[in-house]
């Protein structure tokens, strides 16, 4: 069995490569982010949602109560919006929130 952590990362084509590894007979499981800060599909994310077999959300909620849809980026004391879709260490962190919660800035 192959298990792939933080599957957002990939590339399409890495996707496309553990598919045939599952068709061979390897199970293969992967667990990872849909969407980016932005609420935009990550392309690994993307590229499963288009060919996997089977797609099991883990529900998170918002410190509202709400269901969290977005993973926001978070720098100080705001909501960041803008740049790029992969940043590591830069001192900022994230939070899962509803939509409603992101859009009217809602920490």
């Amino acid at each position: 069995m192959f298990i792939v952590d933080e599957a957002q990362f990939l590339t399409a084509k890495q996707v496309d490569e553990l598919k045939d590894i599952a068709v061979s007979g390897f199970p293969v499981i992967c667990y990872g982010l849909k969407t980016d800060f932005q609420t935009h599909l990550f392309e690994g994310s993307k590229r499963l949602i288009e060919i996997a077999d089977f797609i099991q959300e883990i529900p998170i909620l918002c410190k509202c109560g709400r269901k969290a849809e977005v993973n926001a980026r978070i720098s100080g004391s705001r909501i960041v919006k803008s740049g790029n879709q992969i940043l590591i260490g830069d001192g900022e962190r994230y939070r899962p929130m509803c939509y409603r919660c992101w859009e009217n800035d809602l920490i």
